[in-house]
């Protein structure tokens, strides 16, 4: 059993300095800074490769241990720029600023492989980040709103879905924070309940409602795991809970009952031809997306072939003017834009960024040591909850939110796997 790091112990020398900064910070500064993701990601992937490389007398890491599980997870993180690469050169037509995005995910494995090795102190300090991050996504809508054409509140660099989205996962993992590192205090608890509070009022103010389908499943996943053992009192009253809190946005936000009243209304309006609505749009993008597929199956239509063949989409009759319009911006479902671009072999590999740190998350769910088990429990929660805003919306066509997930992918990675690396070295729970 590990000792419980405590407040005291929260300390940082000046090689940890610049760890334990990223570790607070990282997920507030994603939604305060434009470019502060993509800032932050690369400065710590290039300063994470120059440890690796970089003599052991200064770097103070020990050396590189490769175990399946490592191996694994930086193989999948590479797929997508892999697939992106030989659907491109099948095509004669590399465009490079397709392959910055897919980059990112494999850019953040040195960050990974640094962390991992971090002392628990260091890794302490991102007990209240995702509290900071849901909290100051609030603070944002509130302080400095902006406004799109359509009505929908959000950052000044990013739009209504995104942001909602993040917020709201920010706020699951303020929450699931709780007693992480130590038993927390009261004025941490409430930070931390806050934070939850946050996060879902950020995502209703946003409008977003496709980030919403992710709560029934992480709900299920978290009574699951967090109900093993527990007393029946604490098995009724967790779900109770959960509905309380989802029940209560409904009946006290107009803005979640109307997004809803127009899911229901679009559906309607569908079934009766109309099809320039939210979700008509998106069907006929679907539609059309699965033609492709079908037509080109194996490598897809190569760099922005779903954006390049909208017209002809038009022009034939499949999609409306509006939808094609809207086409040419994105899909509305991040399996589609890889599949349609980049074909079977682009959403195997989309399939791998999910799975594989899904696997580890789940395998590390039993870790020996508390803080690591809570660490996965979130890291499965974090990668479920992407996958599924990935079903109405492109999670990864801007550089920021693919940098946000590499990032986060690789720090929860690192905190749910850390014990058993040191236990491994040492011989002893680590302190």
């Amino acid at each position: 059993m590990s000792t419980p790091v405590t407040p005291s112990s929260l300390s940082v020398s000046r090689r940890s300095l610049l760890p334990a900064f990223l570790l607070l910070t990282f997920p507030a500064l994603t939604l305060l800074l434009q470019g502060g993701a993509s800032a932050v990601s690369i400065a710590a992937s290039v300063i994470s490769l120059v440890l690796l490389l970089g003599p052991r007398s200064w770097s103070g890491l020990a050396p590189l241990r490769w175990d399946q599980v490592d191996a694994r997870l930086c193989i999948a993180m590479a797929c997508p720029l892999v697939a992106v690469l030989i659907s491109e050169l099948s095509h004669a037509k590399v465009v490079p600023n397709t392959l910055d995005s897919p980059a990112r995910f494999l850019a953040a494995m040195p960050l990974f492989l640094v962390l991992r090795q971090a002392l628990p102190r260091t890794l302490a300090w991102s007990d209240l980040s995702f509290a900071l991050g849901a909290l100051a996504s609030l603070g944002i809508l509130l302080v400095a709103p902006q406004y799109s054409g359509i009505g929908r509140v959000s950052s000044r660099f990013l739009n209504p879905i995104h942001f909602g989205d993040i917020a709201l996962i920010l706020g699951v993992l303020s929450i699931l924070s709780l007693n992480w590192w130590r038993k927390d205090s009261l004025p941490v608890r409430i930070l931390k309940i806050a934070g939850l509070l946050a996060g879902l009022a950020a995502s209703v103010l946003t409008g977003s409602r496709g980030g919403w389908a992710a709560v029934p499943v992480v709900a299920v996943l978290i009574l699951y795991m967090r109900g093993r053992g527990k007393s029946r009192r604490w098995k009724v009253l967790l779900p109770l809970a959960i509905i309380a809190i989802v029940a209560g946005v409904f009946v006290f936000s107009s803005s979640a009952r109307e997004r809803f009243t127009i899911l229901k209304s679009d559906v309607i309006h569908y079934e009766e031809g109309q099809r320039d609505t939210s979700l008509g749009i998106r069907l006929q993008l679907y539609e059309t997306a699965l033609k492709i597929v079908e037509n080109h199956p194996l490598l897809g239509l190569g760099a922005h072939g779903f954006r390049d063949s909208m017209q002809s989409f038009e022009d034939a009759g499949m999609l409306t003017p509006l939808a094609a319009q809207n086409g040419k911006g994105e899909t509305h479902n991040q399996f589609f834009a890889y599949l349609t671009d980049y074909g079977m072999l682009g959403g195997f590999a989309l399939l791998c960024i999910y799975v594989a740190p899904g696997v580890l998350f789940w395998r590390r769910l039993n870790a020996p040591n508390p803080p690591a088990r809570s660490a996965a429990l979130m890291g499965l929660t974090f990668v479920l909850s992407f996958w599924i805003f990935g079903l109405t919306v492109e999670t990864f066509d801007l550089k920021m939110t693919v940098a946000f997930y590499a990032t986060m992918v690789a720090i929860l990675a690192a905190l749910a796997s850390y014990a058993d690396k040191a236990s491994d070295r040492t011989g002893v729970a680590p302190r």
